[in-house]
C-alpha cells in the first residue's frame, strides 16, 4: 500500500469514527458534525457517512475501488452488510461503517 492509499484509509476511519460517535451520542463531536465541521463533512464525490443503506457505488468510492471489486468482495463474502433488493446491491450502514472503521479485509480464501 502506497503512503497515498495509507493516508486515505486513515482519513476516511478518522471520519467514520466521527460520523459514528456523533450518531452514538457523544456530545461534543454532535456539536461539531451538526456546526458543520469541515473535518465530519464529505469529500468531493463521497457519499455521507450517515445513511442507513449504501449502494454498490457509494461502497466502491467509500473504499476506494471499482464497483466490480465491490461485487467481487460480496461474492467472496468479504463485505458485511450485503443484501439484494430486486436486482440491486445495497448495505447496510449499521454493519458496513463499523467494518470501515475497524480496518478489516480478510485475504480472499485460496483453493487447495
Amino acid at each position: 500500500m502506497s503512503s497515498v492509499d495509507a493516508g486515505l484509509c486513515d482519513l476516511i476511519r478518522a471520519l467514520v469514527r466521527e460520523e459514528l460517535a456523533a450518531l452514538h451520542g457523544d456530545p461534543t463531536l454532535r456539536e461539531r458534525v451538526q456546526a458543520g465541521s469541515s473535518s465530519s463533512s464529505p469529500s468531493e464525490g463521497q457519499p455521507p457517512l450517515d445513511k442507513a443503506v449504501y449502494t454498490a457505488e457509494e461502497v466502491a468510492r467509500l473504499l476506494g475501488c471499482s464497483p466490480k471489486a465491490v461485487y467481487a468482495k460480496v461474492s467472496r463474502g468479504q463485505l458485511p452488510g450485503a443484501f439484494r433488493l430486486g436486482r440491486s446491491l445495497r448495505f447496510r450502514g449499521s454493519e458496513l461503517l463499523p467494518f470501515i472503521l475497524e480496518g478489516r479485509a480478510p485475504s480472499p480464501r485460496r483453493a487447495r
